[in-house]
């Protein structure tokens, strides 16, 4: 195992290399906690269903733990201004080892209900995608993304998609975690499956997470080539699909070297400001932040 480890990098053995891959969970199923409705919390669970309605306007931060506990994300996005105010969390590389992910910690942390769904085995539980909210999430539902070999740390990739009803009417939200060392038109292969069902959607649609879009190109999936920006041709796809960019000029996501990997989509949102949480360094990632208000869909007017 050491000599694989050591000849990985060189890529003097690329066969080996495959079994630093990861498995799929052998459990897929998505994993959902209600708000616990203590002191704090958005409602009390006898308000009425027009408690349940999150109002127009929101705060959405997209976050990747990199494998941090549920208590130190609460503890580290509670402690920043701007994270503190979210309303919607949509978390990627989210661990867990038992009937609690870290997503689940922490929305017992914050008052949130929290979706989890596992993308694929690691270090003897699963690593997945989750959403948190400060109000009820309904009809959850997973994405299979196209999988994209990547030699090293290739696995299974998903969104999480559920829906939030507002005063205005309901908002589709979907975390995603896109694939690292690949070339910008695979990514974008790899998102459209979200902007499709983005498409079907008739409400409002926001879609936040780690896109993986570095200033690299990769040689054989490995060795690393400056190149620019990919966010730019994946931006060009969003808009293609009917979405707006709004953070697409944003400061960089990431620790090191400067790199926006994350991103906020939006359909039939006004996005208003927006901002990275430099002083949240709980992670490899930065939050990535951006208050909205919902839209007011468009009056259907009858025909001739």
């Amino acid at each position: 195992m050491a000599s694989m480890l050591r000849w990985c990098p060189l890529v003097l053995s690329l066969a080996g290399c495959a079994a630093l891959n990861h498995a799929p969970p052998r459990d897929p199923s998505l994993v959902a906690h209600p708000a616990p409705w203590r002191a704090g919390a958005a409602a009390a669970p006898d308000a009425g269903p027009a408690a349940a309605l999150a109002p127009r306007r929101l705060r959405a931060v997209t976050y990747n733990l990199h494998g941090i506990s549920g208590e130190l994300t609460a503890r580290a996005l509670r402690e920043d201004p701007d994270t503190a105010q979210a309303d919607l969390l949509l978390l990627q590389e989210v661990d867990s080892r038992g009937a609690c992910s870290a997503a689940c910690a922490a929305g017992k942390e914050l008052g949130f209900a929290s979706l989890y769904a596992p993308g694929h085995q690691q270090d003897g539980g699963t690593s997945g995608v989750a959403i948190l909210s400060r109000w009820p999430l309904r009809d959850p539902q997973v994405i299979e993304l196209p999988y994209q070999h990547a030699v090293i740390n290739s696995a299974r990739r998903i969104a999480l998609a559920a829906t939030v009803d507002t005063a205005a009417g309901p908002l589709r939200v979907i975390s995603v975690h896109l694939e690292n060392r690949i070339s910008p038109a695979a990514r974008v292969a790899q998102l459209a499956p979200v902007l499709g069902h983005a498409r079907r959607f008739e409400g409002a649609v926001l879609i936040g997470g780690d896109m993986n879009t570095s200033p690299f190109s990769w040689l054989l999936h490995l060795l690393p080539i400056p190149t620019g920006a990919q966010d730019d041709r994946l931006n060009a796809a969003v808009r293609a699909a009917g979405l707006q960019t709004p953070v697409s000029k944003g400061r960089p996501t990431s620790k090191w070297l400067n790199m926006r990997l994350d991103a906020i989509y939006t359909r039939g949102l006004q996005a208003g400001a927006s901002g990275v949480a430099t002083s949240v360094r709980a992670s490899d990632h930065l939050p990535l932040w951006l208050s909205v208000v919902v839209q007011e869909p468009p009056v259907k007017t009858a025909g001739p």
